[in-house]
C-alpha cells in the first residue's frame, strides 16, 4: 500500500511540476515587480519574443520559402498552365458590350459629343451657318433619333468583329509568361520575406504567441506531462523501497 501511495504522489507530483514548467515558458506574459525588486520574472518565450521572430524568420526565408525554390515554382510548366487556364476563362467570361446598349443608356453625354462635334466642323468650314445653327439644336437632333442612330453604328461597326477574343487572349497569355520568365526573379529578390515574417511574429500579443506555439506543440506538451507522471510514478516507487528498506 505504502509503495501504491507513494508511487501516487509521485506521479502527481511529476506532472504538475512539468505542467507548470511548460506554462513558465509562456507565462507570466509580463515580469511582476515589487517596486524595482523583480518577484516572478517574464516568461521565457515572451521575454526572447524579439530572438525567437530572427530565428523563425530565418528558418522560413533560407529553408521553407528559399528564393530560388520560389522561383522555380512560379516558372514551372504547371504554375504555368494555371496561369494560361485561368486567363482563357476570364476572357471567355467576358461580354462583349452592345454598341446599342451603350448609347441607349448614355444618350446626353453621347449627344453632347456629337453635338459639340458638328459645331467645330461647320464653325471651321462653314462659319456662317453658325448663325443659323445652335449645338443645343443639334443635340436635341441627335436625341430624337438616338435609337435610329444606334442601329446604324452597330450595323456598321460590329464589335465583334472587331475584338478578336482569341487573339487578345493568345497576347494576355504570352505577356503573362514572359513576365513570370523574365520580372518574377528580380521581384522575388527583392522580397524581405524573413522582415516580414519577423514583423509579424513581433506583431503578435503574447497570448496569441503562446496558443498559436500551444496549437502546434499540444500533443507534445501532453507527452512531457504523462513523462513527468511516469518518472514521479518511478522516483517515488524508489524513494519507498528504500524508506521501507533502511
Amino acid at each position: 500500500m505504502f509503495y501504491l501511495i507513494s508511487s501516487f504522489v509521485g506521479a502527481i507530483i511529476g506532472y504538475i511540476t512539468n505542467y507548470i514548467a511548460i506554462k513558465m515558458l509562456f507565462r507570466p506574459y509580463k515580469a511582476k515587480k515589487l517596486g524595482n525588486i523583480t518577484i516572478i520574472p517574464q516568461g521565457v518565450i515572451p521575454k526572447e519574443k524579439a530572438n525567437l521572430a530572427k530565428n523563425v524568420a530565418n528558418v522560413v526565408e533560407n529553408h521553407l520559402l528559399d528564393k530560388e525554390e520560389l522561383h522555380k515554382l512560379i516558372t514551372s510548366d504547371k504554375f504555368k498552365t494555371e496561369i494560361q487556364n485561368m486567363i482563357s476563362a476570364k476572357i471567355d467570361e467576358f461580354e462583349m458590350p452592345n454598341i446599342t446598349e451603350i448609347i441607349k443608356t448614355n444618350p446626353q453625354k453621347i449627344a453632347e459629343s456629337i453635338s459639340n462635334f458638328v459645331m467645330q466642323m461647320i464653325a471651321s468650314k462653314f462659319p456662317f451657318a453658325t448663325a443659323m445653327i445652335s449645338e443645343e439644336m443639334i443635340k436635341n437632333m441627335v436625341l430624337e433619333n438616338m435609337d435610329l442612330l444606334a442601329e446604324k453604328i452597330n450595323a456598321i461597326f460590329d464589335i465583334k468583329k472587331v475584338i478578336d477574343k482569341e487573339k487578345i487572349k493568345q497576347n494576355l497569355q504570352n505577356e503573362a509568361i514572359n513576365f513570370l520568365e523574365n520580372e518574377s526573379y528580380k521581384i522575388i529578390q527583392n522580397l524581405e520575406i524573413g522582415k516580414i515574417v519577423e514583423n509579424r511574429v513581433n506583431s503578435f500579443d503574447e497570448r496569441k504567441l503562446e496558443d498559436m506555439l500551444f496549437s502546434l506543440m499540444d500533443k507534445h506538451f501532453k507527452f512531457i506531462n504523462i513523462a513527468g507522471a511516469f518518472l514521479g510514478a518511478i522516483i517515488g516507487l524508489i524513494q519507498a523501497f528504500i524508506l521501507l528498506n533502511l
